[in-house]
């Protein structure tokens, strides 16, 4: 049995325990799919959460 689950990581996701950071190693670990870290953080895996602002101006 791996551990920890994709249950076990959603209730630390849900206590505040885990960062995206940490949720996107798991998936490079095989631990939990890219379906399962999209479903657990409501977040897309291969889009940015958000945008950098490089500083430039509308003309």
């Amino acid at each position: 049995m791996i551990y920890p689950t994709a249950a076990d990581i959603k209730v630390f996701w849900d206590w505040g325990v885990y960062t995206l950071e940490i949720m996107r190693k798991y998936v490079a670990l095989e631990v939990i799919t890219k379906e399962e870290f999209e479903q657990i953080t409501g977040v897309s895996f291969d889009k940015p959460a958000a945008s950098a602002d490089l500083g430039t101006t509308a003309s």
